[in-house]
């Protein structure tokens, strides 16, 4: 439990550096949104940040399959799964002629969808420990809305759409912060001292 407690963790810590990342670029660039001359460049730079966001996502996730055992089928299958949806993803908006901010903001729907839907299960699970079951289970709804959000950004101009990316980004590292700092000592069962993660 407590060696897949830290590949989650890795996995998370990992997610919510390059979303930091990727939101400290789109704040520093969005201003050159504004600029007709500038916005085709800025916009094209968005892209590009976002491409190997979700690439670079896809190969931390793949690794990961790789440091799951086979008695851990299901989350191997999700990392799988998640893996490949953020390399197609990110493979598509690199050699696509026909990308923009907008194809961005599809691209990072299923993304917080699959989020969403994973904060539910999780839910599910912390039968226990209510504060922690609700916690999930409302960050679970919100990403699930950002999702749809998500999808309905593709009708703004690209600085709302980078406004929108910017703000989704900065909410979803504000769920996986729990995550990074979850500890298992943090709920009261033993006082072993074996419990304590290291």
């Amino acid at each position: 439990m407590r060696y897949e407690l830290r590949l989650h963790r890795v996995t998370f810590g990992i997610l919510a550096v390059v979303l930091m990342a990727f939101v400290a670029f789109l704040f520093y660039i969005r201003p050159s949104l504004a600029d007709e001359r500038l916005e085709v460049i800025a916009s094209l730079a968005i892209v590009i940040v976002a491409a190997s966001a979700f690439v670079s996502m896809g190969m931390i996730e793949g690794i990961m399959v790789l440091y799951f055992g086979k008695q851990h089928k299901r989350e191997v299958l999700c990392y799988l799964l998640l893996g490949l949806l953020s390399l197609v993803s990110g493979l598509y908006l690199a050699i696509s002629d026909a990308t923009s901010l907008q194809t961005v903001s599809l691209m990072a729907a299923p993304h917080a969808l699959l989020f969403g839907v994973a904060e539910l299960r999780l839910a599910q699970h912390l039968a226990h420990h209510p504060g922690y079951r609700r916690a999930l289970f409302v960050c679970g709804l919100v990403e699930i809305a950002l999702g749809f959000v998500l999808i309905g950004g593709a009708e703004l101009t690209s600085e709302g759409t980078a406004t929108l990316l910017g703000y989704v980004a900065i909410l979803s590292i504000l769920q996986l912060l729990p995550f990074l700092f979850y500890s298992r000592a943090a709920v009261p069962r033993q006082t072993s001292v074996d419990q304590f993660p290291r």
